[in-house]
């Protein structure tokens, strides 16, 4: 079991540190050539695309492997998952590109006239984390981190090539999206060779219960996932909205490093939370619970120090980065607390106590809403990075109670 869990944690470091390195070098150089304002442009557009990458996730991968009882089961689930979230996906680009036309302040004509294509990768995002509902179960995570690869090098070979002939919004926006697509069809093509059948897909093309049946089952989940980004993505949000698009851009570029450093103990619970669930192993999930959270605690303070440590080499990308630097020293402080969060959700989620995170998750979003709301306009990047912190120690406290009622009850 060590050995699986460390191969899969590992085969998704490598793909998500190989395609963050190339997305730093591609956020390097349009900082350079293009400047602070288009990237904060383009951040403003890449948020709400990673908005509703989070919204078609909807917990489907989570549901269909906590269903599942052997492999051929899983395979209907996987397409039935495909199919769900096309279906999702549309819905949620029509949603946020009337939300992106509504919204005032920074988010100027050309962001909007060109949001359109940015969300097209909500599309393509949704196919390849289909297939990694099969990768997970299977516990096989190399084959997705070769469709991340691919993926990454065509997004950052395009950016690199209209960086350095035709640096506009627009065909920023074109090569993130074809980046996507090129790990879509990559996630597809690796899935088709271990899935050598189509007549089961043909079946359930045929009905839209069973894929409705799921996207009902896996509704709580999916709130839970969107009230959770809704939670750490609102901060930009709003920051685009007050604040002027150097601002925006700084503290995307902060929040960009900070997001990689969070993948660990998301990557960690990929692999733990389909082993917990097989039923040779459920006696044992409480104490594979209880060390995975310690053992990421223990991570989680020796890199938040590291960070804090190596924040002031941003400005290595651009003289004049301090607001960065200082937005990373303070999400260091909270990079503890994102590292325990993951298995103590994972846990009452396990238990079957998916109502009662939703509302711990939906009570985070609301504070962090507000807070934001209610200091950004005056204090701008600082108070959105300090707002993090205190929305996550939130959740964590809120989670540890629960997990600590649940446990005295059994």
């Amino acid at each position: 079991m060590l050995k699986k869990i460390a191969s899969n944690t590992f085969a998704q470091l490598v793909a998500k540190f190989f395609g963050a390195g190339l997305t730093l070098i591609t956020t390097y150089f349009t900082i350079r050539l293009a400047g602070l304002e288009l990237y904060g442009d383009l951040t403003r557009i890449l948020v709400l695309v990673a908005v509703g990458f989070t919204a078609i996730d909807f917990g489907l991968n989570a549901e269909g492997i906590r269903s599942s009882k052997n492999d051929s089961e899983m395979q209907q689930h996987v397409y039935k998952i495909i199919l769900a979230r096309i279906f999702l996906s549309l819905l949620v680009i029509g949603v946020l590109n009337l939300v992106i036309l509504a919204l005032p302040g920074g988010y100027s004509s050309e962001v909007k006239s060109v949001f359109w294509l940015g969300s097209l990768a909500i599309i393509f995002q949704g196919l390849y984390t289909s297939g990694n509902s099969w990768f997970q179960y299977k516990l096989s995570y190399w084959k997705s981190t070769i469709s991340v690869v691919i993926g990454s090098l065509v997004g950052t070979g395009l950016t690199l090539y209209y960086l350095r002939y035709s640096p506009t919004l627009p065909y920023l926006v074109l090569a993130n999206t074809l980046g996507y697509l090129t790990m879509a069809i990559c996630s597809i093509c690796l899935l088709s060779l271990e899935f050598r059948s189509l007549r089961d897909f043909r079946r359930v093309i045929g009905t839209l219960q069973p894929i409705l049946l799921l996207i009902r089952r896996s509704l709580t989940l999916g709130l839970i996932i969107i009230a959770s980004v809704i939670a750490s993505k609102i901060d930009t949000i709003i920051l685009g909205v007050y604040r002027l698009s150097s601002e925006v851009g700084q503290y995307g570029f902060a929040y960009r490093i900070f997001d990689v450093i969070l993948v660990l103990p998301v990557f960690v619970m990929n692999v733990i939370y389909p082993i917990s669930m097989q039923e040779s192993q459920q006696k044992y999930r409480a104490k594979l619970i209880s060390q995975t959270t310690k053992t990421l605690a223990i991570i989680g303070i020796f890199v938040a120090a590291l960070l804090w440590i190596s924040s002031p080499l941003v400005n290595l990308v651009r003289p004049g980065m301090d607001l960065s630097s200082n937005v990373l020293r303070i999400l260091s402080l909270s990079l503890p607390l994102f590292y325990i969060t993951a298995p103590l959700m994972w846990n009452l989620i396990g238990q079957k106590k998916d109502k009662l995170v939703l509302g711990i998750y939906i009570s985070g979003a609301v504070l962090n809403a507000n807070l934001n709301l209610l200091l950004i306009p005056s204090y701008g990047a600082i108070a959105a990075a300090i707002n993090t912190g205190l929305t996550e120690g939130f959740l964590v406290l809120a989670l540890l109670y629960f997990s600590h009622e649940t446990t005295l009850k059994h």
